[in-house]
């Protein structure tokens, strides 16, 4: 079986955090390159990945706490908006989806472009020309899976997807302790454990429980590190656009639903089992809907390839590009060109008075030698 990983929180940086932070970095940075290498307009991909990852972490939150939380939402309604508190994936999925369809139709104008702080103030207007938006998340879900690898990294670090009990020494199973409940924070089970454990550096340790249990999040991240492997040797290779959007929803969905079934129910734990709607969890059903969306989208791709129809041309550098793009560009000008005006008015107002301060100096040795003339009268 799989030790139990505890990753201690030194206090200052939270593991799960720092885990899904790197994770949205590397994504990032991964659909840049590919962005870069596939000749995309960068600037627009980098609008979208904005309202992408806004959206989706609101509703990964707004949706958790709807379908999975939803007595929270009737005790505390403030919980809906308190966006720190908890995720979901397909809560972040559906809020990203949202957040790609709304790039389409707006744009955000910004007071201050390219300012490392106030870029974010102003205003959200319509676009006069719909972006299309495949091209660009066919390029994030080509990368996506990398991201979500230190994702689901952070998840199993934490134990926060605790699953069903396991037989004894079943494949892949994890050695959890005994006698804890299964939301106990990982810090609670390190320092209460008594059992046989390994230390590797100050930071990891191995617990070796004798209560053989799933652990979901880790299991997800297994997966995921081969979806990634598998897509990432396709970077290279010309495939159609929305090839990696029909991968990755008919790939994920089946595999999720799968590993849902391993979700802890009420009989075994009534305060960490996941709600069920008709017999399925929200995730399950959101499965269901991911898989037909995949198989949607494959009919697309195939009409669209017959048809000879290359989406990705509207998305070249060079393309016309977003009205957000032009309209940060003139700011971005003007405040040059008003940069330099400045400078010259500026120095204008310091020549005038030297040049003054120098003709009074002329006009006073002029003035002492008409005095010391002799008096001709």
């Amino acid at each position: 079986m799989i030790p139990y990983v505890h990753v201690s929180d030194p206090g200052f940086i939270h593991p799960f955090g720092l885990l899904v932070a790197t994770g949205v970095l590397i994504g990032i940075w991964l659909a840049t390159k590919r962005a870069k290498f596939m000749g995309y307009d960068v600037d627009r991909l980098n609008t979208f990945i904005t309202w992408m990852l806004v959206c989706g972490f609101i509703g990964g939150h707004v949706l958790d706490e709807i379908f999975y939380h939803p007595s929270e939402i009737a005790k505390d309604p403030i919980s809906l908006i308190e966006l720190w508190k908890s995720l979901s994936s397909f809560g972040g999925f559906v809020g990203a989806f949202i957040g790609i369809v709304l790039w389409k139709y707006f744009w955000f104008d910004s007071k201050y472009p390219g300012h490392p702080w106030l870029s974010w103030i102003g205003v959200i207007r319509r676009r006069t020309t719909v972006q299309p938006i495949l091209p660009f998340a066919d390029l994030i879900l080509s990368v996506f899976p990398v991201a979500w690898v230190f994702g689901r990294s952070g998840c199993s670090s934490v134990h926060d997807h605790p699953g069903a009990l396991a037989h004894p020494g079943a494949f892949l199973a994890v050695e959890f302790p005994r006698g804890f409940p299964a939301d106990a924070s990982p810090e609670y089970v390190a320092k209460m454990f008594n059992g046989p454990r390994t230390h590797f550096g100050p930071f990891i340790e191995f617990l070796h429980g004798d209560l053989p249990r799933y652990d979901l999040g880790l299991l997800e991240m297994l997966f995921t590190v081969c979806l990634a492997t598998l897509l990432a040797l396709t970077w290279r290779k010309k495939v159609p656009v929305g090839s990696y959007v029909v991968a990755t929803c008919c790939a994920y969905a089946p595999v999720r639903f799968a590993m849902d079934n391993l979700r802890i129910t009420v009989a075994d734990s009534l305060a960490n089992a996941d709600p069920r709607y008709a017999g399925l969890t929200p995730a399950q059903w959101g499965c269901i809907a991911l898989f037909a969306f995949g198989l949607g989208m494959l009919g697309l791709v195939l009409r669209n390839r017959a048809r000879g129809i290359d989406l990705s041309q509207a998305v070249l550098a060079g393309s016309l590009s977003g009205e957000e793009i032009v309209a940060a560009a003139k700011k971005l000008a003007a405040k040059e060109a008003a940069t330099p005006a400045e400078e010259e008015d500026a120095d204008e107002d310091v020549e005038e008075p030297a040049k003054k301060a120098d003709a009074d100096a002329e006009e006073k040795p002029a003035a002492s030698k008409e005095g010391d003339e002799p008096n001709s009268a």
